[in-house]
């Protein structure tokens, strides 16, 4: 990590004695994925199959509470749904105590596996509709459905556009790495923080650059220990000047945009034989720099007409 502190960032903070990020703590689920999307950020299409350990997960969340409470707990992966404990998982994180609300991230495909307990353990479901994925209008209308029945938010985000992510090939000038830094979301306002496994992540995409590149996944990663000094050794960690070393091979939020599709997972890592610097949209660069609304342009959620029913059993469901 270079030993750069480059503004304006969104940091964590330390609020009755425990950190408080930005927004979400992401619960990595699984590594693999049913479907294979170009430029997947996760890299689900060439992870070998992965399930996050029960045991290892609720004695890692146990220990990261009594320091670190997020506003949102979202599991995802890969697809979380291919997890074949799944219901006991989200079980774990609602009693851990670490998020206001659990949230479930799925491409829904094998939405037909979640069990009725599942779905009343969340408060929100999330199906990212890809066009790959072939999702029917019907089965969206079936999980709304089933939501208002059971008390869970159904929300739906299409995502008719991706961005590049990563590259094989380091950027040639620490000056590109820097910007693309400056200017990354997910580092600096988003604050998207993952948890895989036993260690902590500043950012998904610090998991999977590693092991694309030569490395290994816990390679950025801080591991979650009970130690007394841990909440301030973990937000020196989280609020850390940058850039990430992933950060080299990865262009963060400011790739360039094309259509979603799906490729062949034995080609799937050809696509990132295209050097950094011009997978690279240089005009978002340069506007994210300087402007860093929360935005995400190829994120596209799906509004309600009517009906309020999801959000207030949600809101109730914290009261309890």
């Amino acid at each position: 990590m270079l030993e750069v502190d480059l503004r304006p960032r969104t940091i964590s903070r330390v609020e009755n004695g425990k950190i408080i990020p930005p927004t979400n703590l992401e619960l990595i689920v699984t590594d693999h994925c049913n479907i294979s999307c170009q430029q997947c950020n996760h890299a689900s299409p060439v992870m070998r199959k992965w399930n996050a350990d029960l045991q290892q997960t609720e004695r890692v969340l146990g220990v990261l509470s009594n320091v670190y409470h997020c506003d949102r707990l979202r599991l995802l992966g890969g697809e979380p749904l291919l997890h074949p404990d799944l219901t006991n998982l989200i079980h774990i994180g609602r009693a851990s105590g670490i998020g206001n609300t659990i949230h479930l991230i799925t491409n829904g495909v094998l939405l037909d596996r979640l069990p009725d307990e599942a779905w009343r353990a969340l408060d929100v479901l999330e199906i990212s509709v890809y066009q790959n994925a072939g999702l029917s209008k019907d089965l969206i209308k079936a999980a709304r459905r089933k939501g208002d029945k059971l008390g869970t938010e159904v929300q739906i985000a299409h995502y008719p556009k991706f961005r590049h992510t990563f590259s094989l090939h380091k950027a040639q000038t620490p000056k590109l790495v820097e910007d693309i830094w400056t200017a990354c979301k997910m580092a600096n306002v988003w604050g998207c923080h993952s948890l895989r496994g036993d260690h902590m992540f500043r950012c998904p995409q610090s998991i999977y650059v590693p092991p694309l590149t030569g490395g290994h996944l816990t390679d950025e990663g801080f591991a979650i220990t009970s130690a007394p000094d841990l909440r301030d050794r973990l937000i020196a960690f989280l609020n850390g000047a940058g850039p990430l070393r992933s950060c080299a091979n990865c262009v963060g939020s400011c790739g360039k945009q094309f259509n979603q599709t799906g490729l062949p997972r034995k080609s799937w890592k050809d696509d990132l034989q295209t050097p950094m610097e011009d997978i690279v949209d240089y005009a978002l660069l340069a506007q994210s720099m300087t402007n860093m609304q929360v935005i995400d342009d190829c994120r596209m959620p799906e509004r309600r007409k009517r009906g309020l029913g999801p959000a207030i059993a949600c809101k109730f469901r914290q009261l309890l």
